[in-house]
């Protein structure tokens, strides 16, 4: 997770600044154009615009009259380079500007989503980024349904405006499974953080872009969702829920005991690892693999005599250890780089005295292997 406090002075800075120009006379509520909702307007920053006192920026005010709960999109479009504001007399109620991280966002759009508290009329500012920020734009109101507030469950999506800091959900989980849970939103920096029976965990842009998704697997009950943004944006965004069946002997709990010779088939939890037991009566040499497809997996193999780890000694990320055992009990531990979560497979092969890999371990890419080793023997034969 980032932590950008530039975004931060940046909303600072207009905070202070449009409340400025309200103690001042500056805003001009009074005597700002109405703007119902549903409707759009046109209009420009210039030289002339109503001046923000303390920075030199300049803006333009209008008036929504609103009813208690109703709540409201705003979307500004165009050539400025400006911010968004709502007011409550000297309340600061909402703003948004699109200058986000570290150089994200499209200077053009910004999006708004706020709540009325009360019925009253409050002042919508269209405020330019700074004193040198002048050109023409298009402010949009739609009135927003929030989401009905019953529970998501399997296979299920809900569409629904961020219109604060965060946002809860129900999940209920009636099977037991693999479930995705992706947040997906232009407007926002996606942030998911679910928790509810021994669940806690959280994801930023793991659904790729700015887009959040957390791969957990989850037992029957009920669980609560936390959306919100990281970059203090309001606007639209979807939830989708998806579950993915697993085998019943999908281990899901540490301790589990490993067979040399067979594929056990695991789920990373939410600390991101997962730990075995293996139990050896005689010397052994064995080979072992964690292959994941989702995840950059790590191995750590520890018992008498034995502390060993690999990251990426195996086919692609997938991690292998190829060890030298004697008798006695080891804890082989499977973890994911940077605690990932999702489903992974652990080989254990017996390599006799033969220390070559195995023809059919990493599998998943032993038709590449199988290619290369036939291209060097021709290659071989051809010199």
């Amino acid at each position: 997770m980032n932590t950008r406090p530039t975004r931060l002075f940046a909303a600072l800075s207009l905070t202070l600044a449009l409340a400025a120009c309200q103690k001042l006379g500056g805003g001009g509520g009074d005597n700002a154009p109405s703007l119902a909702v549903g409707d759009s307007v046109s209009g420009e920053i210039t030289s002339s615009s109503r001046l923000n006192y303390n920075d030199g920026s300049r803006h333009q005010g209008y008036k929504v009259t609103l009813k208690s709960g109703q709540a409201v999109a705003l979307e500004l479009g165009g050539s400025l380079n400006g911010q968004l504001s709502v007011f409550d007399g000297q309340s600061l109620l909402a703003t948004a500007s699109a200058r986000g991280y570290e150089g994200e966002g499209d200077p053009g759009q910004v999006s708004l989503a706020f709540k009325a508290p009360k019925d009253g009329t409050y002042l919508v500012a269209v405020n330019s980024a700074g004193s040198d920020s002048f050109g023409p734009f298009k402010l949009k109101s739609s009135a927003v349904t929030p989401y009905d507030g019953k529970p998501l469950g399997a296979d299920s999506e809900a569409i629904d405006w961020l219109m604060g800091e965060k946002q809860d959900y129900k999940l209920k989980v009636d099977k037991a499974g693999i479930y995705t849970i992706a947040m997906e939103s232009g407007a926002l920096d996606s942030y998911l953080h679910l928790t509810g029976r021994n669940v806690d965990v959280e994801d930023d842009d793991g659904g790729g872009n700015l887009n959040a998704r957390i791969r957990a697997y989850l037992e029957p009950g009920d669980y609560t969702l936390g959306a919100s943004s990281l970059n203090g944006t309001t606007g639209s965004f979807k939830l989708k829920v998806g579950l993915t069946p697993v085998d019943k002997d999908l281990i899901i709990r540490d301790g589990s005991a490993l067979t040399v010779g067979q594929t056990a088939q695991g789920m990373i939890d939410s600390r991101g690892r997962r730990s075995f037991v293996l139990d050896l009566d005689s010397p052994r040499h064995v080979q072992f693999d964690a292959i994941a497809d989702n995840f950059d997996s790590v191995l750590h193999v520890s018992g008498p005599g034995v502390d060993a780890e690999d990251d990426d000694g195996g086919n692609g990320t997938n991690a292998r250890l190829t060890l030298q055992l004697g008798p006695g009990r080891y804890t082989v531990a499977v973890t994911s780089f940077g605690s990932q979560q999702g489903v992974f497979e652990l080989e254990t092969t017996d390599l006799g005295a033969d220390v070559a890999a195995p023809v059919n371990s990493n599998r998943k890419d032993a038709a590449v292997e199988a290619a290369a080793a036939a291209a060097e023997a021709a290659a071989a034969a051809a010199d």
